[in-house]
């Protein structure tokens, strides 16, 4: 038997066995912006949590958890959403509560 073709062979069994049996890629976590200057990043999901720091257009954020059937606000385009997004402002590393209304996804 050909050593050298063995050892390719084996080679390529071993890499193709540890991608199938390897943990799976963890994905980043998502990003957005803040869609107004100004906006309030508080401690909990209502308006009445006290205010952390802010976010502008710009500082971007990273998605950090999230709570549905929060307290429901009227956005600025007349819609009104009750889920509050749990983020990190990237710029000021502030993190806490904004509405959906004040912020977008990429």
């Amino acid at each position: 038997m050909n050593t050298k073709r063995t050892a390719v062979t084996t080679a390529a069994v071993l890499t193709l066995l540890g991608t199938l049996f390897s943990s799976p890629a963890t994905a980043a976590p998502p990003q957005g912006d803040f869609t107004a200057t100004g906006v309030k990043i508080r401690s909990g999901y209502n308006t009445s949590s006290s205010v952390r720091g802010h976010g502008n257009p710009g500082d971007g954020y990273t998605w950090m958890g999230g709570q549905s059937n929060a307290e429901a606000v009227r956005c600025p385009d007349g819609s009104v959403k009750d889920h509050w997004t749990y983020v990190h402002n990237n710029r000021t590393n502030v993190e806490g509560y904004v509405s959906d209304c004040f912020i977008r996804e990429y």
